[in-house]
């Protein structure tokens, strides 16, 4: 699908970036984590929101 073109590549950034920092490898500020945290969930709101809005359009 045309979402997860971006949101698949957000998330494994994060999972990487989660990982990094908690193993010690390389030190990730919280604020970066969640700011990817918040904007997949934000552009996950949008989705839904444009999905709810297309099939009540159809009708």
């Amino acid at each position: 699908m045309y979402y997860n073109k971006i949101r698949i590549p957000l998330l494994i950034v994060l999972v990487v970036l989660m990982f990094l920092d908690l193993s010690g490898i390389i030190y990730v500020p919280p604020l970066v984590i969640f700011l990817i945290a918040i904007g997949l969930i934000a552009y996950n709101i949008y989705i839904r929101k444009n999905a709810a809005n297309y099939y009540k359009k159809k009708d």
